[in-house]
């Protein structure tokens, strides 16, 4: 059984840092088991209970929250969410994919984080047709999409994932929302830090700082939603 932690919301415009966040609930239902990222041709969906979030804090560079989870991928946001979700999907310590499904169109609209009893998760929203898919190895050093600016995480691994079938902001709200880089110390056991680089060509970027090399990843749905767990060292 996990603990239930405080629930934190942040708001940033550009660049965000973050306080370490629970997603665990104790005695929530559990999803039916995802697919393990060893499978390319598995479509890796499976249903979810909706994520609930509340909370309130200002950021070092944004405005203080209302205390409402903003619908963008500005908010950074604990959520009840079943530690049980994903518990069959398989732990790796090497590269993994998954490839989106065909058409896959789809907008992050939100980036969350949390820690549960033996590893800690990274959640990120999603809305739009299809599911998402992606591409994760261990690296020596990472960089931004495009320009290729050094990402420097904080902790003893870098754990890079690209998200699959995502699409660009199309309105002139979605551009000023979504398209904001997110970077965090987290400090949690498994992940010590949290960047996010917004979607370019179809993918997104997700670069992890870890102590620990084992990680799953998988795909839900209702919502739709792409969670990296990363073990406790």
């Amino acid at each position: 059984m996990t603990t239930a932690p405080s629930r934190r919301i942040f708001t940033a415009s550009g660049l965000v840092s973050l306080s370490s966040l629970a997603l665990a609930s104790c005695g929530s239902a559990a999803d039916p088991a995802p697919p393990t990222p060893s499978a390319p041709d598995a479509a890796p969906a499976t249903s979810a209970a909706a994520d609930g979030a509340a909370a309130t804090g200002p950021t070092s560079t944004g405005p203080t929250s209302t205390g409402e989870p903003l619908p963008t991928a500005t908010t950074i946001a604990t959520a009840s969410e079943s530690s049980a979700t994903g518990a069959d999907a398989l732990w790796v310590e090497t590269g993994s994919a998954q490839a989106a499904s065909d058409a896959a169109s789809l907008l992050v609209t939100g980036v969350r984080t949390g820690t549960h009893e033996d590893y800690d998760r990274v959640v990120v929203d999603l809305s739009g047709e299809g599911t998402p898919g992606w591409r994760a190895d261990w690296v020596a050093d990472a960089g931004t999409q495009g320009k290729g600016d050094p990402i420097q995480p904080s902790g003893d691994h870098i754990l890079r994932i690209f998200g699959t079938g995502a699409r660009m902001p199309f309105t002139a709200e979605e551009i000023a929302s979504v398209q904001k880089t997110l970077s965090a110390e987290v400090g949690m056991p498994a992940i010590a830090s949290v960047y996010y680089d917004p979607t370019v060509e179809a993918q997104y970027q997700l670069v992890l700082g870890t102590t620990s090399r084992s990680y799953r990843i998988f795909a839900l749905n209702s919502p739709t939603r792409l969670v990296v767990d990363v073990k406790h060292p």
